[in-house]
């Protein structure tokens, strides 16, 4: 889209991705599985250097699962010390955090699952150790310009430029994407950097390599921490294939190249962009299953090695649209490595979670990291489309969990943005489904059963290109790239901004959809620009 048009557009918890999966209590699942090479790191794949364009594509659909989520990595301790310090650590090392902004350092070790009791009273009564805890487990948080989606298809008009039966990019006009960009004097338009802490990326696919016209790299870091949920060694490495396709997705609401006359348009139009790996390769099947294995889950000690490197290779904003249930631990890598990146002036932006339950209800409290000081944490927003004297009205979707009040503590914030919330009726393969309660965008090309003459890899898309693998996809995952890729707008129109002030603006310029579960209301991109550029 042209200038002129934009003018008239965790212990360590277990992590989950926040979108095609919800949280909730439970065991670690038995029997225990047996490491293989697939549950590292990958050992070769493509660099966003050597890009080589993938198969033809169709829309695939997303949704919410009831994940089994659970609480501790067996064995994996977290020892949190002063930088002055020299406790007597014993156990087998899985990683070293030095955190010099706050002036700890964490270790990560792993111990015979029946000493983890008897070491941590130990540790926590040891001199300069600040905190000593369990390594807890993550999830995904999802369910599953001249950009065509974006400008609308015939048959579509102002102010979603979307219907029930055609796509588009309903939540981009919602936040008023137009009203952001316009506050820019040219395209592209390069937001702050960010960093993209999830299930890898898909290099390949169009929407996520360097615009025509940059000279800039789009992608400036790759980079993998996955420590296999019951093993002891953390692997790593560059390539970041994205076996599952929830990081591509969110990259792409975020960071997807805008203007370049291909698919979607993303929240920053174009970003330097830090990709990281931190989950397993996805098991056969994939993850949007319920009681899904440990494959589908990450640890915190990983999600805190990306956090701390994103901030190391100049990211500005870090999105985790991931999360594991609360309440969070002052010794949880996690909590160390979010509170040394705030304290570096790095923006942390997390989902609010997916609630629990199958179906999942949305709870009154948000999962960890978003519940962390600091966070800005994203709730999911939807359109009501139904037969109402007032036409289409957003609510907050029946599964994102929540807070109370006006959305703004412990120098962080609470908000929502578009997320979706299909019916029942419409989460299956063969359903008829209305576009306007799912969220589209790209998707991974190298996601597991993604084979010839699959959804991805076989046709075009509704504009009639090749290359787009994309996705119908809903959950707080979803809705929390929007705000990344905001934040990154307001920075590149304000780089002096704090991390506070940024939540503060985000909810002052926040519009008010009516819902009590808004917190400080929903995105509003033209108005939170506005403010940046204001303060």
């Amino acid at each position: 889209m042209r200038l002129a048009a934009m003018l008239a557009l965790l212990g360590v918890l277990s992590l989950t991705a926040c979108g095609g999966g919800s949280t909730g209590g439970g065991t670690p699942p038995a029997p225990t599985p047996t490491p293989n090479a697939a549950d590292d790191c990958p050992a070769s794949g493509t660099l966003p250097s050597s890009i080589a364009r993938g198969s033809a594509a169709k829309t695939i659909r997303r949704v919410l699962r009831t994940a089994n989520i659970p609480r501790y990595v067996p064995g994996e301790i977290a020892v949190t010390y002063a930088s002055s310090a020299s406790p007597a650590l014993s156990g087998k090392r899985i990683a070293d955090l030095d955190y010099r902004n706050i002036g700890v350092h964490t270790r990560v070790l792993w111990l015979n699952p029946a000493s983890v009791d008897a070491e941590l009273t130990k540790l926590q009564a040891m001199p300069g150790v600040r905190s000593a805890g369990r390594v807890t487990y993550a999830q995904r948080m999802s369910f599953s310009d001249d950009d065509p989606y974006y400008a609308g298809f015939a048959g579509t008009a102002a102010p979603y430029y979307e219907t029930s039966t055609i796509p588009g990019q309903w939540d981009m006009h919602a936040i008023n994407l137009d009203g952001a960009w316009s506050q820019f004097s040219s395209v592209p338009i390069i937001g702050a950097p960010i960093a993209i802490v999830d299930t890898g990326v898909d290099v390949t696919h169009p929407d996520l390599t360097t615009p025509s016209g940059v000279t800039a790299p789009k992608i400036i870091r790759t980079q993998c921490y996955v420590t296999y949920p019951t093993g002891t060694v953390q692997t790593t490495g560059q390539y970041v294939t994205d076996t599952d396709g929830h990081g591509t997705n969110v990259a792409g609401i975020s960071d997807g190249d805008a203007d370049n006359n291909f698919a979607f348009a993303s929240a920053a139009f174009d970003a330097p962009l830090l990709a990281y790996r931190i989950f397993p390769t996805d098991p056969p099947g994939g993850c949007d299953v319920d009681n899904a294995p440990p494959q589908c889950f990450t640890t915190s000690a990983d999600e805190a090695s990306a956090i701390d490197d994103a901030v190391q290779h100049g990211a500005k904003v870090i999105n985790l649209s991931l999360g594991g249930p609360g309440p969070c631990s002052t010794s949880d890598p996690e909590y160390t490595a979010v509170e040394q990146a705030i304290a570096a002036g790095v923006v942390v932006v997390a989902a609010a979670g997916n609630g629990t339950g199958d179906p999942p209800i949305g709870q009154p409290a948000l999962d960890c990291p978003a519940a962390d000081p600091g966070v800005i944490a994203v709730g999911a927003s939807a359109l009501n489309d139904g037969n109402t004297f007032s036409g289409p009205f957003e609510y907050v979707a029946s599964y994102s969990d929540y807070v109370s009040g006006t959305g703004q503590s412990n120098s962080g914030a609470y908000l929502v943005a578009p997320g979706g919330d299909p019916p029942a009726s419409e989460q299956c393969g063969s359903c008829t489904v209305d576009n306007l309660h799912w969220i589209e965008n790209i998707y991974s090309t190298d996601g597991v059963g993604i084979t010839s003459g699959s959804a991805c890899a076989g046709g075009t898309d509704y504009a009639g290109e090749n290359n787009d693998c994309n996705v119908l996809i809903v959950g707080t995952s979803q809705a929390t790239p929007h705000v990344t890729g905001v934040v990154s707008l307001m920075l590149a129109k304000n780089p002096n901004l704090t991390p506070a002030q940024i939540a503060t603006g985000l909810c002052a310029s926040a519009d008010d959809i009516g819902d009590t579960k808004e917190g400080c209301g929903r995105l509003d991109a033209a108005a939170a620009v506005t403010w940046a550029a204001t303060h």
